[in-house]
């Protein structure tokens, strides 16, 4: 070894012994517990808070120069409460620049902190004072101590730099009150880790806490991982790698979890870029559970427009016996400016099912924007529900009270795979049990749809409920200023044409009015099929005008006015055969005695007709009828009386004749019969009524016929017993 190298190195020894030497007499003589009561009157009067060092405050200088305290309290301005508190803190600073009056702080790590942070009802925070810049008392006339600074080039300005080696925050809590809306959380376990910190970044960020809230009520667990962080002090640009944030835990009475993550994200200037965003979140609780995730690629953008590549939906949900499985995807474009969000390609596969209900299967193809300063939202989309094709758009206007217009056209819907033998049947059931209709009276309240403002039309080429099987159906409505109006509804079914037009009332106690008109319509299937009545067939046209009013199904019949005019033809009247009845009539009529005789009613009899007409007017839940014509070749019918929709009874009398035009085998006995008069009443439920001879009704209006018979024969022997007087006295004249 030479002796310059030798003497420098033994002369760097000296000088390393002399400063160690110096550090550890320093801070074996200075106590640095004599600065605590001038760092607490000087935050005394110049924030107006109590600084109190309950533990112990040190000095290192070796290895490492530094502060060691504990026990640390800060109060709340003017005031003893507790503001924040500190268990144990320790800054490290690098020797070497101190001798040149620069701190390097290499390390920071505290334990025990806790913060209690306040809003009060002016929306002040507690710890604005803190934050206010004063100028501040020097503690004692010392000379400045620089901090570091880096300068890139002779000229550049300097900035000051930092330098953290680690920095550490464990064990702490911070809690949060808002006075005012009287919101608090809490965040506890708070631990944050971090290494190589500078102003230009740091590596190995770590934060983790637990977040709890009673209203609303959470316990989650709050994970944040960052593999490093860059700053461009010159453009104010941002890169973040490896970027992973969890939430997990208790939402209310569900378990929660999210989680985000970006591998790589750039902010440089106006634009920024990332190769991929990823959010997923899982919801569990007792009777629904949800899995989603959301898959961002290739965003990039600027100032002005965000542009992601493919953006990917994928959800699978479930509540009780309904589940839905969904997956959505489209390129993205977003302006910052207008706010106005497009998805040009956007595509849907869905399967929905529902307990019984088969799966539906759904797959769309078009395109979505949203303009959301302007507060509007337009779609196109074609595709198929359940391999039925389908196309559709829809507008939307306005946000707080938006207005929907809506085009939907359909090539076949089938209700059948969707509804279940029980709803299917439920109406057939109510209408053949009297007394469970008026128990299970259904409430009615269309208050929700005051504020709806809507228009729209469907077109649907078939459309299968139960039996029913219509097609060409056409639906045109509107709603606005809480006036629900249907101002086209028409369909063909049953053999014949529907038309309705109908408006209702968007409140709790809705006004409904009905103007139908059918045509050509099996009467016997349609009443089957919505109101479970059998008893008449035919061929049926139906006008008329209803309007109504309640807050439930009862409610709604019992306030039921208007009429309707009704012609079947070629139909029949199950339940009775009134030609036979009259035949069977014979023997009691015979007997000139009085009173009713009942009639054994059943399905398998019935009388035929060729035309039946009647008007009804309905008066608060009362339909009554008092020009019933009903035609065959054997019979004339007609009939007055009502039906009581409030206790759905039946109050009906029928006045039935044979016709003597078909002679045969017992022509002699419809001889004999022709223009008897048989009054048959019908009483009783709606759904199954009685049906009986009314004797006495019978007996004197055909004695009244027979008068009136006996009658016309006299004055027509008079008159021709004049006749022939008259023309033999002319005679004689001439």
């Amino acid at each position: 070894m030479d002796k310059i190298t030798k003497y420098s190195l033994y002369s760097i020894g000296t000088i390393a012994v002399i400063v160690a030497g110096a550090a550890v007499y320093v801070s074996s003589v200075f106590d640095a517990n004599t600065l605590k009561p001038k760092i607490e009157t000087l935050v005394k009067t110049e924030k107006q808070r109590t600084l109190k060092f309950n533990g112990p405050l040190s000095l290192t200088l070796f290895p490492k120069p530094g502060i060691v305290l504990s026990d640390v309290s800060l109060s709340e301005q003017n005031s003893d409460q507790l503001f924040a508190h500190v268990a144990n803190a320790k800054v490290v600073m690098q020797f070497w620049p101190l001798l040149s009056k620069k701190i390097v702080i290499d390390q920071v790590a505290i334990d025990g902190a806790s913060i209690n942070l306040l809003k009060d009802k002016t929306g002040q925070y507690n710890f604005a004072n803190l934050l206010a810049t004063n100028n501040a008392v020097p503690v004692e006339n010392h000379q400045p101590v620089t901090p570091v600074v880096n300068s890139s080039a002779a000229g550049d300005a300097v900035a000051p730099s930092f330098k953290l080696s680690h920095f550490s925050l464990a064990k702490s809590d911070i809690k949060y009150q808002d006075v005012k809306s009287g919101q608090q959380f809490a965040l506890k376990d708070l631990s944050l880790f971090g290494d190589s910190l500078t102003a230009n970044g740091g590596e190995h960020i770590d934060f983790s806490s637990r977040l709890q809230s009673v209203s609303p009520a959470l316990d989650v667990h709050i994970v944040t991982k960052l593999d490093r962080v860059n700053f461009d002090q010159k453009s104010g640009g941002v890169k973040l790698e490896g970027l992973q944030y969890a939430i997990d835990g208790k939402a209310n009475s569900d378990t929660l979890k999210l989680t985000l993550s970006a591998p790589k994200l750039n902010i440089a200037g106006n634009k920024s870029d990332a190769d991929m965003l990823l959010l997923s979140a899982q919801l569990d609780g007792p009777t629904h559970k949800a899995d989603a995730s959301l898959k961002l690629d290739g965003i990039s953008g600027d100032n002005q427009q965000i542009s992601v590549k493919t953006l990917k939906l994928d959800l699978a949900a479930n509540q009780g016996n309904q589940s839905v499985k969904l997956t959505a995807s489209s390129p993205v474009t977003y302006s910052l400016a207008a706010q106005n969000i497009n998805l040009p390609q956007l595509t849907i596969h869905s399967d929905v099912s529902a307990g019984d209900v088969k799966s539906t299967p759904i797959e769309l193809n078009g395109k979505l924007a949203a303009a959301l300063n302007a507060q509007q939202i337009s779609t196109a989309m074609k595709g198929t529900i359940d391999h039925n094709p389908l196309d559709f758009d829809a507008n939307i206007k306005g946000f707080a009270n938006p207005a929907v217009h809506f085009n939907v056209n359909a090539q076949s819907l089938d209700l059948n795979r969707y509804i279940t033998p029980n709803q299917k049947s439920s109406g057939n059931e109510q209408g053949t049990n009297n007394s469970a209709n008026s128990a299970s009276s259904s409430k009615i309240d269309l208050s929700g749809l005051n504020a709806l403002n809507l228009d729209g039309k469907v077109t649907l080429g078939q459309l299968k409920y139960a039996a029913m099987d219509a097609s060409d159906i056409r639906l045109a409505m509107n709603a606005q200023k809480g006036l629900i109006s249907v101002q086209e509804l028409s369909l063909k079914a049953f053999g014949g044409t529907i038309t309705a037009t109908g408006t209702a009332t968007a409140t709790s106690n809705p006004k409904f009015t009905v103007k139908p008109a059918i045509s050509g319509v099996d009467i016997y299937a349609l009443l089957k099929q919505f109101a479970g009545f059998e008893k008449i067939e035919g061929k049926a046209t139906v006008n008329g005008s209803l309007v109504t009013q309640g807050a439930d199904t009862t409610a709604l019949k019992n306030n039921l006015n208007g009429n309707m005019n009704i012609r079947v033809n070629d139909g029949a009247w199950r339940g009775i055969n009134i030609a036979k009845t009259i035949r069977d009539a014979k023997a009691a009529l015979s007997g000139m005695s009085g009173g009713e005789q009942a009639i054994a009613a059943n399905n398998v009899e019935k009388t035929d007709f060729t035309e039946l007409t009647a008007s009804i007017l309905f008066n608060q839940g009362i339909a009554t009828n008092k020009d019933l014509a009903m035609k065959s070749p054997l019979l004339r019918v007609s009939g007055d009386g009502e039906v009581n929709l409030r206790t759905d009874t039946i109050d009906y009398l029928l006045k039935a004749a044979l016709v003597d035009s078909i002679k045969g085998q017992t022509g002699a006995e419809r001889s004999q019969l022709s223009g008897v008069t048989v009054p048959i009443r019908i009483k009783g439920p709606v759904a199954t009524p009685k049906y009986s001879l009314d004797l006495t009704a019978s007996l004197k209006d055909n004695a009244n016929a027979k008068l009136n018979e006996k009658k016309q024969e006299l004055q027509q022997k008079l008159e021709q017993k004049a006749g022939g007087a008259l023309s033999q006295g002319l005679k004689k004249l001439f």
